[in-house]
This record gives structure tokens, sequence and C-alpha cells, in this order.
């Protein structure tokens, strides 16, 4: 009985005491907030939360969905509050007018490293240290490059034309060895003709299968399929490139394991 009693004080003392609790108002700190904090400590999630189609594996399904809204965060005002100030500086105003403690989780990540930092800084925040670090070092230690000789790579996704400059995608395209497709294509200048004479490689597709414009057309284009009917030709969903976060990552091994089950 002693023993017993010895060992239930010590797991109960190992774990940690939840007091402090969050509000996450964008999709991003929701990602992150999901991953990285206790569930008790999530007070409530935006509306994005509850959408399978842009969370990871961590939907919400059993906290408050908010809009970015004063009214409906007046009764979270003993909360801290993760919101975007570029999204929302006047909300961010008046909570702070009303004492409310506010952190700003802004899209300011534009490598790995700079990810990895706010990652450690949200894991400090939450009282989560430990797990922080530990998947600061799992994503580093991945490793998704590919064995293809040839990495010129075309990104199209359901809104059309995926420019590699935003760090999602950048990171996506470095952490598989493969190199963005360089052409005078754009969003704004994007045609099927410029597609073909620039002679991709490499497609990944990022998709949900939904129509969004007369782009998304495109990923079912004869031309598209006999393109590359003999070249790498990859897919993914969309959730894996709404954010900066370790949803690219997960997105890199789906691709990875498409590639290793060709070859």
């Amino acid at each position: 009985m002693f023993k017993f009693f010895i060992f239930s004080t010590a797991l109960f003392l190992s774990f940690p005491s939840y007091s402090e609790q969050f509000v996450s108002l964008t999709l991003c700190s929701d990602r992150l907030l999901a991953e990285l904090a206790h569930p008790d400590q999530i007070a409530a999630q935006s509306s994005y939360s509850k959408n399978s189609l842009m969370m990871l594996d961590k939907v919400n399904t059993d906290k408050p969905a908010l809009e970015p809204q004063l009214t409906a965060l007046l009764p979270y005002l003993d909360k801290t509050l993760l919101i975007n100030e570029s999204f929302y500086p006047q909300l961010i105003a008046d909570l702070k007018k009303l004492g409310a403690k506010v952190i700003p989780i802004n899209d300011e990540p534009q490598t790995p490293d700079e990810l990895f930092d706010l990652i450690l800084k949200l894991g400090k925040i939450t009282g989560n240290e430990i797990y922080a670090e530990h998947l600061v070092k799992k994503l580093e230690s991945k490793n998704f490059k590919l064995n293809q000789p040839l990495t010129k790579t075309l990104m199209l996704s359901d809104t059309g034309f995926v420019e590699s400059d935003f760090p999602q995608y950048s990171a996506l395209l470095n952490l598989l060895g493969l190199t963005p497709l360089k052409t005078p294509l754009s969003a704004q200048n994007f045609s099927l003709e410029k597609m073909v004479l620039a002679q991709p490689n490499v497609l990944i597709e990022i998709s949900d299968k939904q129509s969004y414009n007369e782009q998304s057309a495109l990923l079912n284009h004869p031309i598209l399929k006999k393109l590359f009917k003999n070249r790498p030709h990859f897919r993914i969903p969309m959730k894996y490139t709404y954010c900066f976060d370790h949803g690219i990552w997960t997105g890199a091994e789906r691709i990875y394991n498409q590639y290793n089950a060709l070859h």
C-alpha cells in the first residue's frame, strides 16, 4: 500500500498544471496551438478549426469556434488570445484597452529555422517546452529528398498556378530536393501553352478536388495528362500547405511515399 501511494503521488506530480488557457483566432494559430498545447489549455479556436479540409489531423470537435469580433471575445478576456495583428489591428487595440492578454501570431516565418523558433516560443508560452523541442528535433531530422535527376517542378492547385516564392512552397520543394520552374509564369501570367513550353519535369498537384476557378480545370486537361504520362506526378491535399507549419513536412512525406511506391 505504501509503495502504491508513493507511485501514485509521483505520477500525479509528474502531470503539468494547466492554469493558463488560450484562444486562437486564425487558422495558422489554430493548427500550431492544437499541436503544441494540451487540450485542456485550449478554450476556443477560430471558425476554421472545424474544417477538416483546412486543419491537419487535430480538427476541433469540442471547443467553441469564434469569429474575430469583440462581442464574441468578451467572455474570454481572462484567456490569452493568439491572433494575427496584421489581420485585425483594430480588434487587437480594442482588446488591449479592455486589458486582454494578446500574443501576436503573424505570418512571419520565412524559413524552417524561423518556424522552429516560433514553435519553441509557443512551447514556452504554453508551458510545453519539452514537446516543442521534441517536435523541432523531429522535423529537423526528416529526410524526404527524392532520387530525382530532373527536378524542375510545376505546382498547380485548385486555385490555379502556385508561385514557389511563398515560404511554405519553397520549403516543400527544398525538403524534396526539387527546384521551382524558372519561367515568366505567374498566377496572373499563366497559360497552358507557356506551361508546355517550360517543359517541367515534375508536377505537384495540391488539390482537394474542388473547383474554384477556370484555372483549376487545368488539373484535368488532356494535354497536362499527356505531358506527365511518363513523368513524376504527385498529389497532396491543400491542407498541408495552407500554413507554413509542420503540415509542410507531412505533405513532403506524402509525396516521398508516392515516389517510393513507384520506384
